[in-house]
């Protein structure tokens, strides 16, 4: 599946944009703050309704309007093919006001081909893109919220009933949170009663059902991710370095009959998380908040066995990233069958030569969309990518001049 066509409205920077597009390599190119990135920004927003920048979406609105809209038609099949037929997704999102004649609530609305589509999970799964960026870096620098991020996300593209999971386990952890933070306010005491811990414990059975369900799907494809982004980083760096990824979850699932056959062990795992939540009434009503579960997990990313963030230099950690990002890639192909739209927002400015070698040698046959500063300079990477026999054969190009808020193919 690739992008045809995109239309922006109210959108950052863009009050209106139609911007035909091609199924091979697109090229936004001008000055910085010219809205590139808004670009892929965009594309981004229709995979699952989030951006690869920002958490609010009310940020993505142009100044002084109410609301934003993204569309893009898809192929379904590549150009030559003759039974391509073409499909609509587009994001709108209107901002809450309190105005007092008119009180509304923030809304999005997702159609597929002009059907509402009734809940966020129904996206996913749809349309998949792969976005490269400086960002990326956060993966390592960051805490594991972010890295938690990274494998749902990509876990949701190619499960959607995984993302379903996801709400409802964060439904129910807010549940259970509130009664802690209830019984708080009303109790003098420091210890529970029976009573009191029977609230608690009624969110403890439906909470270790959901959370074994992500933990079981979490151990699955990290055990991919692991796998994967150790090859393509064992390439990045020539075979001089090894980076391991571990999956970081409550301690006591992590033995080796669980990580080898978590499926076949949903029943031990739900025992054990759901044994964790009631041993942790007391440490959670002094805390005001659940203590333990899939929402504090983490993937442990290490060089030759010393911690990424800690010890890792600027460029050992941009070569971690682009590794699990890699791995991210390759794993939706093998589940899709078909290889996702490849977003590359200023990464070449960020890698040397061989990281920018061996991320190219990865868009054989994608819809690419990469921003820069310099068209020449993506004009000779290209070039300089391809083996020396086949330099004549340089990737078909499309360039698209952005000048503040306006795109002209050139």
């Amino acid at each position: 599946m690739y992008i045809k066509s995109i239309r922006i409205e109210n959108f950052r920077n863009y009050g209106r944009l139609d911007l035909q597009v091609e199924p091979s390599i697109n090229v936004l190119y001008g000055e910085n703050a010219q809205g590139k990135t808004n670009i892929i920004e965009a594309i981004y927003l229709c995979t699952c309704a989030r951006s690869h920048r920002t958490s609010k979406d009310k940020e993505m609105i142009l100044h002084g309007q109410k609301q934003y809209k993204v569309s893009i038609v898809l192929a379904s099949q590549r150009m030559t093919d003759h039974n391509a037929y073409d499909e609509k997704l587009s994001i709108t999102y209107f901002e809450a006001s309190d105005m007092p004649s008119e009180i509304i609530k923030a809304k999005r609305l997702i159609e597929y081909n002009e059907v509402p589509l009734e809940r966020l999970s129904d996206l996913m799964g749809i349309f998949h893109a792969v976005v490269f960026a400086p960002e990326d870096l956060l993966l390592i620098k960051e805490g594991p919220s972010v890295r938690r991020r990274y494998m749902d996300l990509l876990i949701s593209q190619v499960r959607p009933c995984y993302f379903h999971d996801l709400v409802t386990y964060t439904k129910i952890l807010q549940q259970r949170n509130q009664t802690l933070k209830l019984l708080r306010q009303k109790k003098s005491s420091h210890l529970l009663d029976s009573s009191e811990n029977g609230e608690i414990e009624i969110w403890d059975y439906p909470l270790s059902e959901v959370a074994t369900r992500i933990i079981v799907e979490r151990i699955l494809f990290s055990k991919r991710i692991s796998a994967i982004a150790s090859q393509k980083h064992e390439q990045i760096s020539g075979g001089k370095e090894k980076l391991f990824v571990k999956y970081r979850t409550v301690p006591s699932l992590l033995s080796e009959d669980v990580l080898q056959n978590p499926e076949e062990k949903k029943e031990k795992i739900e025992s054990i998380l759901l044994e964790r939540f009631k041993n942790t009434h007391q440490e959670d009503y002094e805390r005001g908040t659940t203590g333990s579960g899939p929402h504090r997990d983490d993937l442990e990313l290490s060089l030759d066995g010393d911690g990424l963030r800690a010890f890792a230099s600027q460029g050992q950690q941009r070569s971690a990233a682009l590794a699990l990002k890699l791995a991210e890639l390759q794993i939706i192909m093998e589940e899709t069958g078909e290889m996702p739209v490849l977003l590359l927002d200023d990464v070449f400015s960020e890698l040397d030569s061989r990281r920018r070698s061996c991320l190219l040698s990865n868009i054989e046959n994608a819809q690419v969309f990469i921003t820069c500063t310099d068209r020449s300079f993506i004009l000779q990477e290209m070039k300089d990518s391809l083996e020396p026999s086949s330099k004549s054969k340089v990737p078909e190009l499309t360039f698209f001049e952005v000048i503040d808020g306006s795109v002209q193919k050139r």
